[in-house]
This record gives C-alpha cells, sequence and structure tokens, in this order.
C-alpha cells in the first residue's frame, strides 16, 4: 500500500475545538467541497435516546446542537443554491424526540435555523414507527411527529451484502426489542433488504454528524455506526445470532448462557405480549440480579464492575453487527435515488466528528462523558473510524468493525493499511501508529481486556 493512498485517507483532527468550532467547520467544509453544488444535503446527526438518567448526561448522548448549527451554517453558506437541507436521524423506538431536543439545546437551533434557512432547512424524526415506555420498559405507540415525508424505500443488497457469508444462519439473525419476524423474512440466502429513508437516497450529499463514543455492540460508535440510523425500520437491521457460541449464535458468550437464554426468552416472549405479566414477572428477575450480583449500570464510581450482565451481541464475540454496519455504508455510497446498487458512488460524503463531550464505558446508551473538545474531520468513515478508536486507546485491529475493513464491498474506502494511515493532529501529520496521543477510554465491560492498545 502506498503512502499516497494512506494519504488520501487522512483525517484531520483539531483540539480545543469549542472555541474555534464554526470557524473549523466552515474551514473544512469548504476546502472539500471546492466546486461541488449539491442540491440536497442530508446532515445525518446522532439523535440516538433522550436523557433517562442524568449519570449519562445527554451531552454524551447525541451530537451537541452546536455542531449541528455550524454545519448547516456552513452549507448555507458554501452550497446558496441547494434546494434542500434536511437534518433527521432516526432514534431508538422508545426514544422520546421532543424530550431530546428539548434536553439537548436543539430546540432553539432549529428555530433559527429553520427561519435563516428561508424554508429550505427541515428536522425531521425518521422512524417509521415511534413507541414511548409505560409500567417501566413496556412499549405502547407514540402519536409524536415521526417519519420521512418522502417515505421509504427497500433496498436489496443481494450477494454483495456483507451478512451473505453466514446467510446460512439467518433464522438467527435478531435486534432485540424489534420484530423477529421481519428481521428473518428480509435477510436470507442471496437477499438482504433494508428499509431506507428515502430522504437519504435522494440526496446528493451526506455529511455525517457522529458523536465519539465507546459501544457496547461494535467496540465503537463514530463514523461507520452512525449510518445505522439512515434505516427507518430497526427491525431490518440483525444486531447479533441468537443464542451462545457453543449453539451457533453471538448474542452472549458461553459462560452464563443459560440464565442469558431464559432473560432473553422471558424478555422476548412477554414483554412485548403482556404488560400485566411483564410486571409480575420483572421482580423475579431482580432478585436473579440482587443474589447473583449482576451489574447492568455503570457509573464513574465503579467503572468495571466484575459481574456485568452482558447480552445482546454487547461482546468483542458479535462478528454479525459490523457486516450490517457495513452493508448500511454501502447503501450509502452506492445505493441511488431508486435504491440500485451501483459499482461506483452514489453521491458525495463528508464526515464531522463531534468530540467536544465524547463518550466512555458502556456506550451509546450509558455513556460516561469525556470532555475531550476535539473535532475531526474526513472523507473515509474507516479511516476516521481507525484514528479515533487509537486516540481512545484501542487497537483497531482488534475491533472487527475496523479489523475486516478489507472485505467492504464499496469503491475505495478502508483502502489503506494502519501502519501508512496518516493523520493530522492540528495541522500536524503523522503516521497514526506513531501518534503518543492516549485518552485511555474506558472499554464497553464486553470488551475490557481485549481491545485496549
Amino acid at each position: 500500500m502506498s503512502a499516497s493512498v494512506a494519504s488520501s485517507a487522512r483525517t484531520r483532527c483539531f483540539t480545543q475545538a469549542a472555541v474555534r468550532l464554526k470557524p473549523l467547520v466552515l474551514q473544512e467544509l469548504k476546502a472539500w467541497a471546492g466546486s461541488l453544488r449539491p442540491r440536497r444535503i442530508v446532515v445525518k446527526p446522532n439523535w440516538v435516546q433522550h436523557e433517562t438518567d442524568p449519570a449519562f448526561p445527554i451531552r454524551a448522548l447525541v451530537t451537541d446542537p452546536r455542531v449541528i448549527e455550524a454545519t448547516v451554517e456552513s452549507c448555507l453558506e458554501i452550497f446558496p443554491d441547494a434546494e434542500s437541507i434536511l437534518v433527521g436521524d432516526c432514534p431508538l423506538q422508545s426514544a422520546d424526540w421532543p424530550r431530546l431536543c428539548a434536553q439537548s439545546g436543539l430546540s432553539a437551533v432549529m428555530e433559527r435555523l429553520s427561519r435563516r434557512g428561508g424554508g429550505r432547512v427541515s428536522f425531521r424524526d425518521l422512524r417509521k414507527d415511534v413507541f414511548c415506555q409505560q409500567a417501566g420498559s413496556f412499549l405502547v405507540a407514540s402519536e409524536t411527529e415521526h417519519g420521512d415525508p418522502r417515505g421509504y424505500r427497500e433496498v436489496e443488497l443481494g450477494a454483495r451484502s456483507h451478512l451473505e457469508p453466514i446467510s446460512n444462519q439467518s433464522d438467527r439473525f435478531a435486534v432485540n426489542d424489534y420484530s423477529a419476524a421481519v428481521t428473518r423474512s428480509n435477510h436470507a440466502p442471496g437477499s438482504h433488504r433494508y428499509f431506507v429513508s428515502q430522504s437519504v437516497l435522494d440526496a446528493d450529499l451526506l455529511i455525517n454528524l457522529p458523536k465519539w463514543k465507546a459501544h457496547a455492540k461494535s467496540g465503537l460508535t463514530c463514523a461507520l455506526k452512525n449510518l445505522v440510523g439512515i434505516n427507518g425500520d430497526k427491525a431490518y437491521l440483525p444486531h447479533f445470532r441468537r443464542g451462545a457460541p457453543r449453539w451457533g449464535g453471538d448474542e452472549y458468550r458461553d459462560e452464563g448462557r443459560w440464565l442469558y437464554w431464559a432473560q432473553t426468552t422471558l424478555r422476548e416472549t412477554v414483554q412485548k405480549r403482556s404488560r400485566f405479566a411483564y410486571q409480575v414477572l420483572k421482580p423475579g428477575w431482580e432478585l436473579i440480579k440482587r443474589m447473583r450480583g449482576i451489574e447492568t449500570r455503570m457509573s464513574h464510581a465503579q467503572a468495571q464492575p466484575k459481574n456485568f450482565y452482558i447480552a445482546g451481541g454487547a461482546w468483542h464475540g458479535n462478528q454479525t453487527i459490523w457486516r450490517m454496519i457495513y452493508d448500511l455504508n454501502l447503501v450509502i455510497q452506492c445505493a441511488d435515488a431508486a435504491g440500485r446498487l451501483q459499482e461506483g458512488p452514489a453521491r458525495q460524503y463528508f464526515c464531522i466528528v463531534d468530540g467536544l463531550v465524547s463518550g466512555e464505558g458502556n456506550g451509546p446508551l450509558q455513556p460516561l462523558p469525556r470532555e475531550t473538545d476535539w473535532l475531526a474531520f474526513g472523507e473515509d468513515p474507516f479511516a476516521i473510524d481507525a484514528a479515533l478508536c487509537w486516540f481512545m486507546g484501542f487497537d483497531p485491529n482488534k475491533v472487527p468493525i475496523l479489523a475486516q475493513r478489507a472485505g467492504y464491498a464499496g469503491p475505495a474506502w478502508g483502502d489503506f493499511e494502519l501502519s501508512n494511515l496518516a493523520v493530522e493532529v492540528d495541522g500536524q501529520p503523522t503516521r497514526l501508529m506513531e501518534s503518543p496521543v492516549n485518552f485511555h477510554f474506558v472499554p464497553p465491560p464486553g470488551w475490557r481486556n481485549q481491545i485496549e492498545r
């Protein structure tokens, strides 16, 4: 691999970024865009969940509204002829998006940008279906405004899907809290479908605005993982294969598999069908947790609990989720507006990473905030994630979402050797693996002692 190839994937990072946020975003986006004149722009933040626990504050959960505002303002200046700028994401089914907007300060930003954009700027919760929690974690349909006004399109990846090599196990594909029947009906040997927002497919420029966090299922969430939110129905997204490795799955470890099996089975069969049964059985599960000392929550005081509940694919043995993530990056890179997969890029792509406040530990829903005060910019999501993985103190060669990049089915992205990968920090170029920067992020519990460098 030549040094020039590695240099083309260079990620540009800036420290002490909050005080110069808007000039940095404008500078980097303008330098990248050149003479580009997109008509339809989609800005894709991370709006995974509203704040449910002050120990895991909203500033570490979602993309900072200041980054969103700086990005949209820069788009209005650099691309004055753009017809539309849509800011949208598909949060978790139980996320309260209006509450998220209020908690994070996004509501005021939306109001300002909507006025300034003169009708060209819009904000959308792109989920097809939205639910709210009642009686603990029992879900019921929500009436809040949501959905893509342009609709959705099933995108068929066929044999180009990264799930195809394990499609003989498609009957095990699952994602917690969503319909297993929908998941499995859309993935089988030779056929892999995703339910993609039409507004995203119509865009000729996608600007990815991920939050820099550790992630229980994929090790880290950043540029690559953030594209899960282009899919309007998460039941289409295999996150793991049911069961323990000894049973052919990667949902949880072999150790304690019978306990995990019992809890998962009760949750899937009872929680979704009977609120009464769920309320009756839940105290029993709480008693088992106390008797066995099982932890389900991290905090700064106990950053590395010894007996953490690790299920739902939340561990280093998960070899399913990175394949699904690769698929959605392939969709963004190569699927045209009609959902047809092309050999080359179908739209322009740029990434701005919000590392003003990052998240370590049991992300994405229980992130412990780190005041990193960084921004990162780039065009290759694999290079961006490899760089930030290294700076977190993790080894990219030990994280499947990065270690498997040679198998990515799209063009150009990920085409580098880590030993040659160039990165800039405050304008100073270096080879990534020669950089001494190490934030020593606390890894997710299921990845502890497996990915640290």
